[in-house]
């Protein structure tokens, strides 16, 4: 068998095949014990007949027959003596010797039943010869040689009938030993028969077995395979249908989900790429809008120098949100982004703002997501700084916590009760609008870091806020993104 036609096989035509080679094997010795147990029965149970018949038989037939014979001796004779006579008893006798002619397997007994039947025709013969005899001497006479004395053929026929009870006994007795013989030589073929079944069902057993178990441990390591990312699909060499099904069905589902993963990378750069450029569409227009005012309003009061500060650092600050189309930079190149920022929001709010950046300077190689620090200074500014009366200060700094980057930026502005906090740490966290621009800054830092890093929130009425910013310290995240994705 090629191995095309094995791997067709399913396992139920496994299991049929086994059924199919042993089920034959198995009727044919039940139908062999059936068979010898049933001819060794018949011939047991015709020669017990045959004994009990001629032992019945050897009872009775001398006693009555020599008794009936007396009695019609002794009667006179009349017109139906004949008649009288107990020919009864001899057509009985006669049918039972012919009956045990036809059954007896003996040569011996079959001879004696000839002359058992040989002598009944005689005896019937001196029956009538009494019958017809007038002299009662005479009938008593033949009654004693003939019949039933010690030379009488009843006595002849009982002697016979002896010796045929002993031959089919001793019958008896040599089909009781063959039946032992043959129930344990047929004891033997069926343990010997059972023992090869069995040898042969463990071995087909062992090779179904190993069939299904080996492939199926196979599939159990592809499954890992896959769980851990590779889904590179390589066939499973197996013989059983159902397997060889399972095994194709499954390196075409990996091959889907490798194309539905690799679409889904594709669509977390184009999302990661989205969301940055919403982040840059909801601030640089706004920013830019206000600046140029602020220009135009400075350049006819004749403030040069605040002119040129801040078209340098508006120019600064969109050169670094560019960054040459890259999502991430180093945190000295943010820090720089922030100062251009306060430095024009501070020519614009010289009256209410001042700021300080301490992020020391071991920290500033580190890199980030791009755009994280100036909308929470925004927000500072606008939410913070501008609701409270007289000067304000922002305070950005950085220190390490447990081997991470802790971001902060401080303001001693309005403030927020604690409700207001609630809810505006649940906004970040359950994406709902907060209308302080955050959650878009908390969402990248999500895709880029991963859990647990992200945006957190203290803050108290008339006191002021601080929102951190918990980032990994030393990796880079744009070889994060990339290996991630």
């Amino acid at each position: 068998m090629n191995r095309e036609t094995q791997a067709n096989h399913s396992i139920k035509q496994q299991v049929e095949k086994l059924l199919a080679t042993i089920l034959p094997v198995m009727g044919a010795i039940i139908i062999l014990l059936i068979v010898t147990l049933f001819s060794i029965s018949s011939r047991y149970a015709s020669v017990l007949l045959n004994a009990n018949t001629a032992a019945d038989f050897n009872k009775e037939f001398k006693t009555v027959l020599d008794s009936g014979m007396y009695n019609h001796v002794i009667r006179p004779r009349s017109a139906s003596s004949l008649d009288d006579l107990p020919m009864d008893v001899l057509e009985d006798a006669v049918d039972v010797l012919r009956r045990l002619e036809t059954t007896t397997t003996l040569t011996d007994n079959r001879w004696r039943i000839q002359s058992m039947l040989d002598m009944c025709e005689n005896l019937r013969q001196y029956m009538q010869d009494i019958a017809l005899e007038e002299s009662y001497d005479q009938r008593m006479n033949l009654l004693e040689r003939n019949i039933r004395g010690e030379t009488g053929l009843t006595m002849l026929i009982e002697t016979y009938m002896h010796a045929y009870i002993g031959d089919e006994v001793r019958e008896l007795a040599r089909i009781q030993g063959q039946i032992r013989t043959q129930v344990m030589v047929l004891s033997a073929m069926v343990a010997a028969a059972v023992l090869v079944l069995i040898t042969v069902i463990v071995l087909y057993s062992v090779r179904v077995t190993r069939r299904i178990t080996e492939p199926i441990s196979v599939l159990s390591r592809k499954a890992q395979q896959f769980g851990s990312g590779d889904f590179t699909p390589t066939p499973v060499e197996t013989h059983i249908a159902e397997l060889q099904t399972l095994d194709t069905g499954f390196n075409d589902m990996a091959r889907r989900v490798d194309a539905l993963m690799t679409k889904q990378v594709e669509d977390q750069r184009s999302l990661h790429r989205a969301e940055l450029e919403l982040l840059q569409a909801q601030i640089n227009p706004h920013f830019l809008y206000n600046t140029l005012d602020s220009i135009a309003i400075l350049a006819e009061s004749d403030r040069g120098e605040d002119v040129v500060t801040m078209v340098t650092n508006l120019s600064t600050f969109f050169r670094n949100s560019l960054n040459k189309g890259e999502d991430v930079l180093t945190l000295g190149t943010e820090c720089s982004q922030v100062t251009s920022y306060l430095e024009i929001q501070q020519i614009r709010y010289s009256d209410i703002l001042q700021y300080e950046i301490n992020v020391p300077h071991e920290f500033l190689n580190c890199m980030v997501p791009k755009l994280i620090l100036q909308p929470l200074v925004e927000n500072a500014l606008y939410h913070g700084i501008k609701n409270r009366r007289g000067m304000g200060m922002i305070t950005v700094t950085g220190e390490e916590k447990d081997g991470d980057l802790l971001l902060k930026v401080t303001d001693n502005g309005a403030g927020m009760d604690e409700e207001r906090v609630r809810v505006l740490q649940s906004g970040i966290y359950e994406d709902k609008h907060t209308g302080l621009g955050l959650v878009n800054v908390h969402k990248r830092i999500r895709l880029y870091c991963g859990e647990p890093y992200g945006l957190s929130f203290e803050s108290s009425v008339g006191k002021g806020s601080t929102v951190s910013l918990l980032l990994p310290m030393t990796r880079n995240l744009g070889e994060k993104e990339a290996e991630s994705t």
